[in-house]
């Protein structure tokens, strides 16, 4: 989850955007990361219309240090507050610890703010992203769906999908294994933390990573340290999620991948994650050089405790004999049929015993 950088709304924080809020004289707050904590530290008082105001935006920006950005619009929503705008400026030229923690840290700043205050955002790299002809690109590319409804829109996103996925079909005669895949491109930041991975355990800043969609591209959720007792607690369990994470058993280290989607998910959010977990997974291979060991999938998080975490790789009985070792599910290899799976119980590998009463009570 977002929130596992450690860092928090600053108190000073929370009172300067409360008093903004309801006052409404307050056109911009810039927000950093200061002493592992989100401060205020800059603002601009309402002095014209949006447009005129906020021009002062590009001046909160800097070419190699990442800032959160919050101008207040000029609408307001059904309680009669005014709306706000949220901007995250992550520079390519910013140090690789300062991007992890301003990616994997904006959901919290906006959660403990209140969600429902921020009616849009917008994610850049470059100041130029953030000039007022850039935010007009941006609604631009923004209300080019508006003729659809939601459903519609979900429903437009499962033809495209169907459609790649018809591009690449082998033929009937063709015993290649297909799995449809919508290349989503992979974030920077995602790259450098996957990457970490594969240090040594005591180069690693950390061993678990979790990933999510947003605009159409793979970018970083959190990146931390996690025990395998608290796997299970730490992946979110309400959205969709891609998590990598190092584990032991026995001395030995596995590189482990979920891919986890609650069944409340919307339609649209269960055939993008559904598509794009294996491009996900070479994604991480190709570019990151991460060898994964176990690829699972759950619709529960909470099912990934460290029993059955440290059954799964735990390395299979070579005595043969049917019915001894069950087929284990791999889900990210074929389609799983009858919808999504669980996590079966740790003890599903022993055999079921037959009772003589029951192989007497056979026998004619």
């Amino acid at each position: 989850m977002s929130h596992q950088s450690g860092i928090k709304v600053s108190e000073e924080l929370a009172n300067t955007f409360s008093e903004a809020v309801k006052n409404g004289n307050t056109r911009i707050l810039r927000v950093s990361i200061i002493d592992e904590a989100l401060s205020v530290n800059g603002t601009t008082p309402v002095e014209g219309t949006f447009e005129q105001d906020y021009a002062h935006v590009l001046g909160y920006l800097d070419d190699k240090v990442p800032a959160y950005v919050l101008v207040r619009l000029d609408t307001k929503n059904s309680e009669g507050e005014y709306n706000w705008l949220f901007l995250a400026h992550v520079p390519d030229n910013a140090k690789v610890r300062d991007k992890m923690l301003y990616a994997s840290t904006r959901a919290t700043l906006t959660k403990e703010l209140g969600d429902n205050r921020f009616s849009d955002n917008m994610y850049g790299t470059d100041k130029n992203e953030f000039s007022w002809e850039g935010y007009k690109k941006h609604l631009a590319h923004k209300n080019a769906d508006a003729p659809l409804t939601q459903r519609e829109r979900e429903l437009a996103e499962i033809k495209q999908a169907e459609a790649r996925a018809a591009t690449d079909y082998q033929g009937t005669t063709s015993r290649q294994t297909f799995s449809p895949h919508i290349t989503y491109p992979i974030a920077d930041e995602v790259k450098t933390a996957l990457s970490e991975l594969t240090k040594p355990k005591d180069e690693r800043p950390h061993n678990f990573v979790t990933l999510h969609l947003v605009n159409e591209k793979i970018v970083l959720d959190s990146a931390a340290n996690v025990s395998t007792d608290q796997i299970h607690r730490t992946i979110d369990p309400k959205d969709p999620r891609f998590t990598f994470f190092i584990m032991e058993n026995n001395g030995a280290e596995h590189k482990v991948f979920v891919y986890s989607c609650p069944s409340s998910s919307k339609i649209r959010e269960r055939m993008l994650y559904s598509c794009s977990k294996n491009f996900a997974i070479k994604g991480a291979e190709g570019e990151c050089g991460l060898t994964v060991d176990k690829k699972l999938e759950t619709s529960d998080p909470t099912e990934l405790t460290e029993k059955y975490l440290l059954e799964e790789v735990r390395p299979e009985p070579r005595t043969g004999g049917a019915g001894i070792v069950a087929e284990r599910v791999q889900m990210l290899s074929q389609p799983a049929q009858g919808g999504f799976k669980r996590p079966a119980a740790p003890n599903r590998r022993r055999p079921q015993q037959v009772l003589p009463t029951q192989t007497a009570a056979a026998d004619p």
